[in-house]
């Protein structure tokens, strides 16, 4: 899994991702997941939240909240602009008022 607030506030997200198997290489998800998860970082509209980034079978699963609707659509379309994603789950919440 991945997390948003893991970069958001500096620290590094790729320790959130399995570590390469033997040979260095990484699996089919593995390698979506961290596609994925760079498109979201490097998009500016997407400014705050929690999201946890999972892949299963080409399916990228979105869950948690993110401060506004037009993150919440970028991150889905962000998601379902990597080659390779076959369809995408999105249970993103917009989170209203302060933080949990």
């Amino acid at each position: 899994m991945w997390w948003y607030t893991d970069w958001y506030n500096g620290a590094p997200y790729s320790r959130q991702f399995p570590a390469a198997h033997g040979n260095g290489a990484r699996t089919r998800d593995e390698r979506l997941a961290r596609a994925v998860a760079d498109a979201v970082l490097a998009d500016p509209v997407v400014t705050g939240g929690r999201i946890d980034l999972g892949v299963q079978n080409g399916v990228v699963i979105l869950d948690g909240d993110v401060d506004t609707e037009a993150s919440r659509r970028a991150v889905v379309a962000l998601a379902w602009s990597v080659p390779g994603v076959t369809d995408v789950c999105n249970a993103l919440a917009v989170r209203r008022g302060p933080a949990r």
